[in-house]
């Protein structure tokens, strides 16, 4: 605004005053925030920030009697930007502002009632890297949130108490706290609401310590340290010196002293709860020893290898087999059983078994697991493969275990020792290998938790795998935060989610995927020196060596943060594309409490006892399952996909069904589901949604990556490449459509709208785990924007697969995929060079349906044996025709496949005006009813089949700059459901 005009103030009276006032710096000047001080008329006061980077205090009490101007008593300066946001604390006479700038300042004021105050400014706090959008002050604190979806608590002397990591997208915009309570409530971009709890200042448990090792009584540098639970922490130094540190008494002791492992010394703690004391030492010769921590004595030593053992892991299964795995030359490693003697003072180390890696550079293993029940142990390795062995000799001959693993699989295999030696060493062979999972850099960790195998690697990403008939199958590859290119661990928590473990730069960085939140960050210098972690329900630590001293990090409550997420936020970005998969029924034992008030809900808006379930993708990269229930007004996040690495723009669906298939139908959902975007990126997985009552939305989603496709990968892929020109790797794929064939052996196909002019036709087999291109052309010349398939089915001939892309000139093509797809059709031309895709040949039926480009399409088949088709454009306009199939007559052609079909439109309407703004969303509901949403927010239905469209109703939606829409039907009585993608996802109910 130009003045703060027409501002409403509440009196005792509850009068609405309208009072103008003006006094800004220049002509074109606006206020973009302003607060309101005092409780009566007389003491009013109004502090308003402008564009101009000042703050202006007016008194519109006095205010003469002609009604002039009042002009503004104070000026403050000293932002260098807009000022966003302010907040005035009365008893101590403190203001603070938010600004453009990255800064927020803090203003002694004094009592801002009482006119021509003295104003200094005492404080200048940077902490945010965006612009800060909000400000509050409170009796000791100081709480701020920007664009970089942070929120800060600051102290009054500008010192940072705490640091509030979680939302997504484009920042915060709304806080609200309560001192009393420590509540601090946030609202950001991402839709979500989260209840932060303020500490304080001097919160014990949080923060790095120095352990002050350096002493003339400890001589030698330390090599290595690990932690034996939160409390105990275990440090080996270059004269083979092993000490314990206890937290709790704050004192080093030394446990041994060993000579023979000195100069290169591997230290690792057995995993267990609290007060499990075991330890391993493992060096250059081929020695490890197994160290008890409370009788260090009763440590039991073991020559294993002739040369250096390159690593140590321990694996556990429940409290009942402890084992520990050491990799010495050759890929050889040894599985030593370690039990404990009845007293408890003394332990017996039995060599069980030797296992054998594939071959590679750097052959040794790097983590391992229990795979449940304990038949099996995963192993992860120095190459970045994922290894299934036996645990125990002999287990494979066992009926009913390994399933198809038995036949071959975990036999002796006679492997290379050292390379200087002729030594021969004999283990078992892996019984299944997924070779270079996680890259050349190495798997990290390995859990096992739910009946999933969870694997993570320095490659950024982590992996869930499941065992089936003996062989590991990956499920599903996700991405961590952004940055966190080497992950190192992952964890189970209490609540059933899991926190990733890793480094970011120099930071080590415990992370969320569920909430997106960075829980801990430990400015550590990386992970290439040695550390440690270790998780328990009483505290988090993490350990490490830094300028010859030992540094511990110590956190209460282990890696869970004391907040709670009131509302889950959706996408951090625009949505960009909204897809219904279809709808569960959930009975009376997994009954949805309601959010809403019974006297809240219109007539019959309670609908039937169902679940939506809808997909979104958005500019975030990522694609979300949600569960809409049509009993309330809520929305639940299932899971979300984060394999894109760049905006996702497009869903299609296909192969909806049952758990159990038609056989053994069991309750829920399953699908196949494509992606596609930019960077020319498609990725196919396949989610199953299942009732879970622990859950609250009552589903839990599963979901498998089958596939994936990259134009440039293929690219390089191919042998002569030299003689084609490289596909741009900016080209995206602004629109999908699946093409299910019904020809024995053929998977579907998905044809792809691109925006370098193609429409490319990919063909999926082996149930979406072969996703290969297939076909291309380029025919539009300009960027291709929708593509939506059909079928056409006629009595007594030949069901035909139509395919209908739209342009930015405003033009559709039809394209006849049947035929394409015979053998001998010559529609689909062989490629110029051999590794090429197919050439589609020239279009069916060609059409100039608008002006500009067209936005949404859609079909609807009629009891004519005809086809309605339906666009929307850029200038707001629609356009409606029927099309017509018609075939050759069977004297006429020869044989069944020489038919080919003529496309011809028979009636043709257009809306010049349907809508003011492009026309993003379109959907025939039936035969005789159409709608249409716009940029304008307007949600609008047409009457069909009596000519020209006609307007029925219209409603607004709240969601900004919409960009995609599905409708569908629910019930007779409940009518149609609409959901509006765009920034923000809306969800309305239609009744007809």
């Amino acid at each position: 605004m130009d003045a703060l005009e027409d501002y409403v103030w509440p009196r005792a009276t509850s009068e609405l005053i309208l009072l103008p006032v003006t006094g800004l710096e220049c002509v074109g000047d606006r206020l973009l925030a302003a607060c309101l001080i005092g409780d009566a008329w007389k003491e009013l006061t109004i502090v308003a920030g402008a564009v101009s980077n000042q703050l202006l205090v007016w008194y519109p009490a006095t205010a003469l009697a002609d009604n002039k101007p009042v002009a503004p008593d104070r000026r403050i300066s000293g932002h260098v930007g807009i000022i966003f946001s302010m907040s005035y604390l009365e008893s101590k006479g403190l203001l603070a502002t938010a600004s453009e700038d990255r800064s927020v300042r803090i203003w002694k004021v004094g009592d801002l009632r009482v006119p021509g105050g003295r104003v200094q400014n005492i404080g200048h706090c940077f902490g945010h890297s965006a612009r800060v959008w909000q400000v509050k002050l409170l009796e000791n604190y100081l709480i701020s949130a920007g664009e970089d979806c942070v929120c800060l608590v600051w102290s009054h002397e500008g010192e940072i108490l705490q640091a509030f990591r979680g939302h997504q997208g484009r920042g915060i915009r709304a806080i609200a706290a309560h001192e009393r309570q420590a509540w601090v409530i946030t609202g950001g971009d991402d839709s979500g609401i989260r209840l932060w709890h303020l500490v304080g200042r001097g919160y014990r448990g949080l923060g790095v310590s120095a352990l002050c090792f350096k002493s003339r009584s400890r001589p030698g540098t330390l090599k290595a340290v690990t932690l034996a639970g939160s409390w105990r922490l275990l440090a080996v130094t270059d004269t083979g010196a092993l000490y314990l540190y206890d937290v709790e008494v704050k004192c080093w002791e030394q446990l041994l002293e060993d000579k023979h492992f000195q100069s290169y010394c591997l230290l690792e703690a057995a995993p267990g709860p609290e007060g499990f004391g075991l330890c391993a030492m493992a060096n250059g010769e081929g020695r490890v020893k197994v160290v008890p921590i409370n009788t260090p004595t009763a440590a039991v030593d073991q020559t294993l290898f002739p040369g250096k053992v390159h690593s140590l892991s321990w694996a556990l299964r429940g409290y009942e087999e402890l084992l520990l795995l050491a990799s010495g030359p050759g890929g050889v490693v040894a599985c030593l059983e370690i039990s404990a003697a009845p007293s408890g003072k003394a332990i017996f180390v039995k060599e069980r078994c030797r296992y054998l890696l594939p071959p590679s550079k750097q052959r040794w293993h790097t983590c391992s697991a229990f795979l449940p029940p304990g038949d099996f142990l995963v192993c992860g390795d120095r190459r970045g493969s994922v290894l299934l062995f036996p645990s125990r000799p002999g287990l494979l001959k066992d009926p009913g275990v390994g399933g198809k693993a038995r036949a071959g699989a975990g036999a002796p295999v006679v492997g290379s020792g050292s390379s200087g030696g002729g030594n021969a060493f004999t283990g078992l062979g892996p019984v299944s290998t997924l070779p270079s999972l996680h890259g050349k850099q190495g798997v990290t960790s390995v859990t096992c938790h739910g009946g999933y195998v969870y694997t993570t690697g320095r490659d950024g990403a982590y992996y869930q795998l499941f065992v089936r008939d003996g062989q590991l199958q990956p499920v599903l590859r996700q991405k961590s935060c952004r940055g966190m290119n080497w992950l190192a661990g992952l964890r189970i928590v209490p609540d059933g989610s899991m926190v990733i473990l890793g480094f970011h730069a120099n930071e080590f960085v415990v992370w969320n995927p569920r909430s997106h939140e960075k829980l801990h960050i430990v400015n550590c210098g990386g992970g290439h020196r040695s550390w440690a972690f270790s998780d328990t329900e009483a505290a988090m630590a993490f350990a490490y060596l830094k300028d010859g001293d030992v540094m511990l990090y110590r956190a209460l409550g282990g890696c869970t943060r004391p907040h709670v997420i009131l509302r889950e936020g959706l996408h951090g970005r625009e949505i960009t594309c909204v897809k219904r998969v279809g709808t569960i029924t959930l009975g009376p034992e997994y009954g949805v409490p309601s959010f809403m008030q019974p006297d809240d809900l219109e007539p019959g808006s309670e609908g039937p006892d169902l679940t939506d379930i809808v997909i979104t993708c958005s500019e975030d990269t990522t694609v979300c399952v949600l569960a809409l229930p049509t009993t309330t007004g809520s929305a639940h996040a299932l899971t979300a996909v984060c394999n894109h690495i760049s905006s996702v723009r497009a869903v299609a669906v296909w192969g909806i069904g049952t758990p159990g298939g038609p056989q053994d139908p069991q309750p829920g959902l399953t699908a196949h589901v494509v992606s596609a975007g930019g960077r020319a990126e498609m990725h196919c997985f396949s989610i199953m949604v299942t009732p879970d009552p622990s859950t609250p939305s009552r589903l839990a989603c599963h979901v498998m990556h089958l596939s994936s496709h990259r134009l440039d990968e293929y690219w390089d892929r191919q042998r002569n490449r030299h003689r084609m020109v490289k596909v741009d790797p900016e080209t995206r794929y602004m629109s999908l459509a699946v093409c299910e064939l019904d020809q024995p052996g053929l998977g579907p196909l998905v044809a792809a709208a691109c925006s370098d002019g193609a429409v490319r036709l990919f063909l999926l087999q082996d149930s979406g785990r072969i996703l290969q291109l297939l076909a291309e052309t380029f025919h539009h010349k300009r960027c291709v924007l929708k593509v939506h398939s059909f079928t056409h089915e006629a009595p007594n001939q030949r069901r035909r697969l139509l395919l209908c892309s739209a342009a930015t000139d405003g033009s559709l093509a039809f394209w006849d995929l049947t035929t394409m797809l015979d053998h001998d059709s010559t529609v689909l031309e062989p490629p110029v060079d051999p590794g090429l895709p197919y050439r589609l040949g020239t279009p069916s039926l060609t059409l100039q349906a608008h002006s500009c480009g067209i936005n949404s399409l859609h079909t609807l088949p009629t009891r004519e044996g005809h086809h309605l088709v339906a666009s929307g454009s850029e200038d707001g306009s629609l356009h409606v025709f029927v099309l017509a199939v018609e075939m050759l007559q069977l004297e006429e052609a020869v044989g069944e496949a020489g038919l080919v079909p003529q496309l011809r439109v028979l009636e043709e309407y257009s809306v010049p005006c349907a809508h003011a703004a492009h026309v993003t969303g379109l959907k025939i509901l039936s035969p005789s009813i159409m709608v249409s949403a716009s940029i304008d927010q307007r949600l609008t239905f047409w009457r069909l089949g009596h000519g020209e469209p006609t307007f029925m109703n219209s409603t607004v939606f709240h969601v900004p700059d919409v960009a995609d829409m599905d409708c569908w039907p629910v019930s007779p009585e409940f009518g149609h459901r609409c959901a509006l993608g765009g920034q923000g996802l809306e969800v309305y109910n239609w009744y007809d």
